[in-house]
């Protein structure tokens, strides 16, 4: 018996929005792309990238129309700026009611919650019938994981926000445990350090209430305080777990997403020399690589069977796993592997 240790970055939901040719609709490299056509909670009408919603992020150059490296370099900028404050705020160097006059720190909190509204919108375009959808490459090689029965778990780290994941293992009728959330004897358990658009707080405010609280400290809840939500998805939570591109789980120490790492290792920690790594789609983006390294770095060296899928492997990344592991093959996308 076997397990199988999955790690889904970007590329993954990407060769999905391709495989289902909705590239022209959904865009989840800008996430600043198509901000204008997302609904405001508030009353479900669209505009939330504006400055009446976002007056934080609009003036610091967020617009539906920005370039790309342009809205990378602006969300890696209110990251790390949100990063110091919160550390700052925790160590009590400074008082949180400094954090609130920061223009920084108020676009984070328009950001988390302009997040977890794109992906909602986006998550009600894709749809897609079993049939269609397991002629695609990662849906044909998790039916290949489930039907197998020498392998015994198939562990799945994913740092994106959607549930197409989930959608598509339902899809194909496999059983999945999410991570901090069920406890049960599922093969499949699905891990979101990142948090996720299902993770559905306890306590919600209503419609005609609902606005971006700047006065509150950055996100945070105990996992205890979320359900998993797929039906219903809303915006309209107390906390909304998530944190966004740039952003490190184990840097903020949320408590939720600390409770998701702990399993995460735990489950590294168990891998032996025959079970096998799978890692797709990650970009290794300098303010992500302490995060993924933590996690390969608690892997044995010794595993026999590393695969990374990935049209366009980073170099420093082909440099860190080959120097990290002996027994490392690259693909350009699934197919090979369900062979």
């Amino acid at each position: 018996m076997k397990q199988v240790y999955i790690i889904l970055g970007n590329g993954f939901t990407i060769d999905l929005i391709n495989f289902l040719n909705l590239k022209g609709q959904i865009d989840v490299s800008n996430l600043f792309k198509n901000g204008e056509l997302v609904l405001w909670p508030g009353d479900d009408k669209p505009g939330f990238l504006s400055y009446k919603y976002c007056p934080n992020l609009w003036i610091l150059g967020a617009r539906p129309n920005i370039e790309y490296n342009s809205s990378i370099n602006l969300i890696e900028d209110i990251i790390t700026c949100a990063n110091i404050l919160y550390k700052n705020i925790i160590d009590n160097k400074i008082l949180a009611d400094r954090s609130n006059t920061q223009i920084y720190f108020k676009a984070y909190k328009e950001l988390v919650t302009y997040l977890k509204a794109l992906f909602i919108y986006y998550n009600q375009k894709v749809i897609f019938s079993q049939p269609e959808i397991y002629s695609w490459g990662w849906a044909e090689y998790f039916d290949i994981l489930n039907l197998d029965s020498n392998i015994s778990k198939v562990h799945i780290i994913t740092f994106n926000y959607d549930i197409f994941l989930e959608r598509v293992l339902k899809k194909l009728d496999i059983n999945f445990t999410i991570s901090g959330f069920e406890e049960n004897d599922n093969k499949f358990k699905i891990y979101k350090p990142h948090g996720s658009i299902s993770f559905s707080h306890k306590y919600k405010v209503a419609k005609e209430a609902f606005e971006i609280k700047y006065d509150q400290s950055i996100n945070d809840a105990n996992i205890d305080d979320f359900n998993i939500e797929y039906n219903n998805l809303s915006c309209l939570n107390m906390v909304n777990a998530m944190i966004p591109p740039a952003g490190d789980s184990t840097r903020l120490n949320f408590k939720w997403a600390n409770d998701i790492n702990d399993e995460i290792k735990k489950a590294a920690n168990y891998l032996e020399v025959n079970d096998e790594l799978i890692i797709c789609g990650s970009s290794y983006w300098h303010v992500d690589r302490l995060e993924i390294d933590s996690i390969l770095t608690a892997i044995s060296p010794e595993i026999k069977d590393i695969k990374v899928i990935n049209p366009n492997t980073p170099n420093v990344f082909n440099a860190v796993i080959t120097t990290l592991f002996d027994n490392v093959t690259f693909y350009n996308n699934p197919e090979p592997i369900t062979l």
